[in-house]
């Protein structure tokens, strides 16, 4: 049941009706068979797996809050770790950690059989799981109090507008809204349907628009050479962009009409200044679970500098692999981690405004982003290697348009989005151009909402695209 689909629209409204129209204290039942309906609606087995996640979590997280002696709560603990991690294991890396270990033995002159388990990975694990493991940590640490009530942390844990793609919440905070009594605000409402028309227009047009052209060059690598790979690349960098934050502001959309509120997961990433400071605008809500349960319990920049760059890339490897369970997405990671060295090591000053020094540096980050996610896109090292082989080649920029199956018009398309959505971001740096449209006449308003309304429904139409959101994969 997809955000963009009929079903998910009438979904929606059966819910936000329901919801509002009991009273406060009975809001969790409609709300927890919600967030039920939504999940069955992807794979009706894979819910075993969500249940299992959130009672353990649960279970240990009450045992884990009682007054125990140093040694068993510390044994609770790390048993409640390895229970909330294993599925996660089993289903993700499982096949990964076989692959891994058959590749040594070959190397050593073993010919070992090639077995693998063919299992199906449930959508959002990779989500819930790291929400199950914030709540447990957070109890260990003292930030929260172990829920009494296992239908409202099944609620958290299960949320059905962040349930697949994030953004990756806290127990603390998310529970509190689930107690707290609300009132229907219609100018929440409004700003959340705002939000949901710039997500549609960020996934179904803009990024959409680009898939198949990335796909034609991705899917058949060894095909093509030349420039054609710095554009496909660059193009996947906005479109990841396009797909995820678009997924990020529909989800917050839904969020709000029910009354809740979900943490921003971007803030304008593609302006940042530096490889750190582009991980505190991309994915905002992975970089700080990353940083709190990762880094910092590993010692953060607490113990000198060389502990310091190894923690770093001991983090954004597992950000890597929490991505998905290949060599690609390890390498991805790394870049990530050794730029992060590399960039502490060069003086910077912080400036305001954009100075040249600052649009070098922003240009510069987006350069190597971009050629990470080459390796985050393509679909094994192998190719990577041919592509960064071949990349400079040559070759016609309109001749490499067009042999990735884009025309004339379709290079204007995408040109208009990608320039669209940076122009945006650009202008509500310092401002919520969401907000600010609320102080337009009406018909000035309604006319925007008409307009955008209309490109996105004839674009997903004649397009025809029915592209999944990228990080359901995740």
């Amino acid at each position: 049941m997809s955000f963009g689909s009929i079903s998910f629209l009438l979904f929606i409204i059966a819910v936000f009706l329901v919801y509002w129209g009991v009273p406060h204290k009975y809001r969790w039942v409609p709300l927890l068979a919600a967030n039920t309906v939504f999940y069955i609606s992807f794979d009706a087995k894979c819910i075993t797996v969500l249940i299992y996640i959130i009672v353990i979590s649960y279970l240990f997280g009450l045992l884990i809050s009682k007054n125990l002696e140093g040694k068993i709560r510390k044994l609770y603990f790390i048993l409640s770790l390895i229970f909330t991690i294993m599925p996660l294991f089993l289903f993700k890396y499982l096949n990964f950690a076989i692959y891994s270990v058959q590749k040594v033995m070959s190397f050593t002159g073993i010919s070992p059989d090639e077995h693998t388990l063919k299992l199906l990975m449930p959508v959002g694990i990779s989500f819930y799981t790291f929400e199950a493991i914030s709540y447990i940590c957070d109890i260990k640490s003292g930030k929260i109090k172990a829920e009494s009530n296992i239908f409202k942390y099944a609620i958290f844990v299960s949320f059905f507008p962040n349930i697949t793609s994030g953004p990756i919440e806290r127990a603390g905070s998310f529970i509190e809204q689930i107690n707290k009594e609300k009132t229907f605000s219609y100018d929440m409402a409004s700003y959340a349907m705002r939000l949901m028309l710039l997500g549609m227009l960020k996934k179904y047009v803009c990024a959409d628009l680009m898939v198949k052209y990335i796909s034609n060059v991705f899917d058949n690598v060894i095909g093509f050479s030349g420039v054609v790979f710095i554009i496909a690349t660059v193009m996947y960098t906005f479109q990841i962009y396009f797909d995820f934050s678009g997924y990020t502001d529909m989800a917050r959309a839904v969020a709000m009409l029910l009354g809740f509120e979900l943490r921003e997961n971007f803030n304008k990433p593609y302006f940042a200044s530096g490889i750190k400071d582009f991980w505190s605008r991309w994915h905002i809500s992975l970089s700080n679970w990353l940083r709190d349960y990762i880094y910092i319990p590993l010692g953060g920049n607490r113990k000198g500098k060389f502990r310091k760059n190894l923690n770093l890339i001991i983090t954004f490897l597992v950000s890597g692999l929490w991505h998905g369970a290949s060599f690609t997405f390890i390498v991805w990671g790394l870049i990530h981690g050794l730029a992060q060295c590399v960039e502490g090591l060069i003086p910077y000053k912080r400036e305001n405004g954009f100075t040249v020094k600052k649009v070098v540096r922003v240009i510069c980050t987006f350069c190597v982003v971009s050629f990470a996610w080459m390796f985050f896109r393509a679909n094994s090292l192998a190719e990577c290697v041919y592509i960064i082989k071949n990349m400079f080649l040559g070759g016609s920029i309109l001749g490499a348009f067009q042999s990735m199956g884009m025309t004339k018009m379709s290079i204007v398309k995408v040109l208009v989005c990608i320039l669209f959505v940076m122009i945006y971001d650009f202008f509500s740096r310092n401002r919520d151009l969401l907000k600010d449209m609320s102080k337009l006449p009406i018909i000035s308003r309604w006319a925007i909402y008409v307009l955008v309304t209309v490109i996105v429904v004839v674009i997903k139409v004649h397009e025809g695209t029915n592209a999944s959101f990228i990080y359901f994969s995740f």
